[in-house]
């Protein structure tokens, strides 16, 4: 009997979940990596299983035909690019292309005309390419003064610092913050 109290009291106490509609900015929703070497479904399975032992992790989902991989954080939490690809390269397969990623953050516009998106509380920060998708959501936010919800293509090439984005999908979160930022 105290053996059992004593793993129960060992126990972690569940965090208070998150309000409902609340969304956290500076969080890295959704990662998907493009994954080399998946040839069966215990190929699949087995990164599943690999990735879903990341803390933070809701669910991950590998599909065997486009060589994709889809992890998605839970409620309140952030995923970290290396970790999942580190989780990829433990099960055995390699990371090949460019990694989609779904986040909350803000962009900043440097006094050269440079815009540059960053994930707060993390050490993200990406350089922004220019698109169409880029321009519509300037045409509607000018200044991209807030938070925003942004999905992109990670350009990370060696040579680039910081790597660079391709806006895919982007919508503001809210009203902008004060101007004294």
């Amino acid at each position: 009997m105290a053996a059992v109290l004593t793993a129960l009291a060992a126990m972690p106490v569940p965090a208070a979940p998150a309000a409902r509609g609340a969304v956290p900015t500076g969080a890295v929703r959704v990662v998907t990596v493009p994954v080399k070497g998946m040839t069966c479904a215990l190929c699949t399975k087995g990164v599943e299983e690999s990735v879903k032992r990341l803390d933070g992790v809701l669910g991950a989902s590998a599909d065997l035909g486009s060589g994709l991989v889809r992890v998605e954080a839970a409620e309140g939490k952030s995923l970290s690019l290396s970790e999942v690809k580190d989780r990829v390269v433990k099960a055995g397969f390699k990371v090949g292309g460019e990694c989609q990623i779904e986040a909350e953050g803000r962009f900043s516009i440097t006094p050269d005309g440079r815009i540059t998106f960053r994930i707060p509380g993390t050490a993200y920060a990406y350089q922004v390419l220019e698109g169409s998708e880029l321009l519509h959501l300037y045409k509607g936010n000018p200044g991209l003064r807030g938070d925003f919800s942004v999905s992109f293509r990670l350009h990370d090439h060696p040579r680039w610092k910081p790597p660079a984005i391709s806006i895919i999908r982007a919508e503001g979160l809210g009203s902008p913050p004060a101007q004294g930022r």
